[in-house]
């Protein structure tokens, strides 16, 4: 099985589910499933340092992290495409007319968004001590939701 997590930038929320599902198969000597991640602009940007520092505390090392652009042959290459949040899912039907379903809907049964940092406050530079402690909570979000994900991606095929 072949996994595609989809957020914007691609140094976030479907990179950290990327990894966080690469380090869960691994711990679980789980076999035959691929993971990969892209964004729908994926504009070259760095790593948020929180992000590396919590993935860095479960011991996931996303240092060799490249980012990538959702493309077409993305569809044919996998079976399930994930979006993190409705804009993606948007983005997707508009441009590849395929419905895909979010993180949360596969975890926990919930068409909620994970949001990234501008749609949880439009002011977010104004608020660095607040947007870290989200930023933070979100990748030990998709950290602590990979098992639910891992028990439900099938039904999603």
């Amino acid at each position: 099985m072949k996994v595609l997590f989809v957020c914007t930038g691609n140094i976030f929320r479907s990179m950290s589910a990327e990894y966080c599902l690469k380090d869960y198969i691994v711990k679980n000597n789980i076999f035959g499933i691929e993971v990969a991640s892209a964004g729908t602009s994926a504009i070259p940007d760095s790593m948020d340092p929180v992000v590396k520092n919590t993935l860095l505390s479960f011991k996931i090392n996303p240092r060799k992290h490249k980012q990538r652009r959702i493309n077409e042959k993305h569809f044919d290459k996998y079976d399930l495409v994930i979006a993190m949040h409705k804009n993606h899912q948007d983005f997707i039907m508009e441009h590849f007319g395929k419905r895909v379903p979010l993180f949360d809907e596969i975890c926990y049964g919930e068409k909620v968004s994970v949001l990234d940092n501008n749609q949880l406050m439009p002011d977010w530079q104004d608020h660095m001590d607040a947007v870290n402690k989200y930023v933070e909570y979100t990748v030990q979000f998709i950290h602590r939701s990979i098992p639910l994900f891992v028990k439900n991606m099938r039904k999603f095929i």
